[in-house]
C-alpha cells in the first residue's frame, strides 16, 4: 500500500485528515499527496506544495514527531518517535526551504536510505511545512484566521506560528492487522448542526497501522444503499489500539441501517479491513 495522513496546525499542531489532496478552507496552500508511504522495496517518493494564494510565501520544512491518542480522535506532539525506530534518520527531503510566487509549487523528494534491517511493523514521521515567521503581518494573522477549528477527523490550534503537515510512513514486512468497528450512534453536530456517525475503529495483532479510508452507507427499509459519508486517511496508528472517528453525514436519514467500511487508503486497492452494518433505531 502507499498512504499518508494529514493535517495542520498553528503553534502547536492537531492532525487533519482528510481526502488524498489537502487544501485548508481557506488558507492558501495546496499539500498533495496528503501522505506518503514506503512499502516493499520502494525507495523514492515526493510531495507537490502549491501556492493558491495571491501573495509569495516562504516554507521552511522539517520533521515532526506526533504521538496519537488511544481511544481519541487526535495527537500530541512528542519530542521523540513513538517506536524506537526512527525514521526521520532514514528518510532525506529536498528542498528544506521555498518560496513559491503566487500560483507556482515546487516538488519536494523524498528519497528512503533503506538500513539493511528494519523492525516489523511501520513506522511514521510527520513532514511540516511552516510559513516563514518573518512574512508580512497581515499574512500570517489572516492565515490563522482562515483555518477551520472541525472535531473528529480534522483539527486546528491557533497560536503564533502557521504551519501544516502530512505523515510518512514506512511498512516493514507483511502488514496484518485485525480490525473492529464498535459503538455506533448518530450525533448532531453542535457547530453545523449535521448528523455525524460516530463510532470507534479498532485495531490488534502484529504491530502494524490501519491505513484506510471509510466510507458509510445507508439503507432504508427497501433495502436501497446510498453513500452518505466518507473520510479518507482514517489512520489508526500501531502505538494505540483504537482511534474514534465523527464521520459528518451528507443528509439527515432515519430508519434502515448504517454499513461502515473500512478500505485501503489507497483507492486503487480493493483491500477491506473490515466492515459491519448498525440497525438504526
Amino acid at each position: 500500500m502507499k498512504m499518508a495522513t494529514l493535517k495542520f496546525s498553528v503553534g502547536f499542531m492537531v492532525l487533519a485528515s482528510i481526502f488524498g489532496i489537502y487544501k485548508s478552507a481557506r488558507a492558501d496552500i495546496l499539500i498533495t499527496p496528503s501522505q506518503v508511504v514506503f512499502e516493499d522495496r520502494d525507495r523514492f517518493g515526493s510531495v507537490m506544495l502549491v501556492n493558491t494564494g495571491n501573495e509569495s510565501r516562504t516554507y521552511d520544512m522539517e520533521w515532526m514527531f506526533f504521538e496519537m491518542i488511544d481511544g481519541a480522535g487526535n495527537y500530541n506532539v512528542v519530542d521523540k518517535p513513538p517506536s524506537e525506530f526512527d525514521l526521520s534518520k532514514y528518510v532525506i527531503f529536498s528542498p528544506r526551504r521555498v518560496t513559491l510566487a503566487a500560483g507556482a509549487s515546487q516538488k519536494i523528494k523524498l528519497a528512503l536510505r533503506r538500513p539493511s534491517e528494519i523492525p516489523e511493523g511501520d513506522y511514521h514521521v510527520h513532514l511540516k511545512f511552516a510559513l516563514d515567521p518573518k512574512a508580512p503581518e497581515d499574512i500570517v494573522e489572516r492565515q490563522k484566521k482562515d483555518i477551520d477549528t472541525v472535531d473528529g477527523s480534522s483539527g486546528a490550534a491557533v497560536g503564533i506560528n502557521v504551519s501544516y503537515s502530512i505523515p510518512i510512513i514506512l511498512v516493514s514486512g507483511k502488514s496484518e492487522v485485525d480490525v473492529g468497528i464498535e459503538g455506533l450512534k448518530l450525533d448532531r453536530n453542535q457547530k453545523s448542526g449535521s448528523l455525524e456517525a460516530s463510532f470507534l475503529l479498532t485495531r490488534s495483532g502484529k504491530p502494524y497501522s490501519v491505513l484506510g479510508h471509510i466510507n458509510v452507507f445507508h439503507i432504508d427499509d427497501k433495502g436501497r444503499e446510498e453513500m452518505v459519508g466518507e473520510i479518507g486517511n482514517a489512520f489508526v496508528f500501531s502505538e494505540v489500539n483504537s482511534r474514534a472517528f465523527n464521520i459528518p453525514l451528507t443528509k439527515e436519514i432515519t430508519g434502515g441501517s448504517l454499513r461502515v467500511v473500512v478500505k485501503s487508503y489507497d483507492k486503487e486497492s480493493i483491500f477491506v479491513y473490515a466492515e459491519k452494518a448498525f440497525p438504526l433505531k
